[in-house]
């Protein structure tokens, strides 16, 4: 007999078909059981992003700050409102 063994030897009967291999990982799924459509209608099944808002604004004229009322060129975003450097928490 020789060593040289057909590759039909190293298949296995039923238990090829399983959805586990040998070591009981779960085999990757194919393109017909690939994820489903989130249940949410969402497309990826998360929340959108809520979009990047400015934290600093430039007025060359100047603008009032909303918390003193100083009129500056440049003030930063501080808990919703516009604010000169000198009101701003940092």
């Amino acid at each position: 007999m020789t060593d040289d063994r057909s590759l039909d030897d190293f298949l296995g009967g039923d238990d090829a078909a399983s959805d586990t291999d040998a070591a009981g990982a779960e085999s990757p799924p194919t393109d017909d059981e690939a994820d489903p459509e989130p249940e949410d209608g969402t497309e990826n099944g998360h929340d959108d992003p809520e979009p990047a808002r400015a934290t600093a604004a430039f007025d060359p004229d100047g603008a009032a700050c909303e918390a003193c009322g100083e009129s500056v060129p440049r003030r930063w975003r501080d808990d919703g409102a516009w604010v000169c450097a000198e009101c701003k928490a940092w």
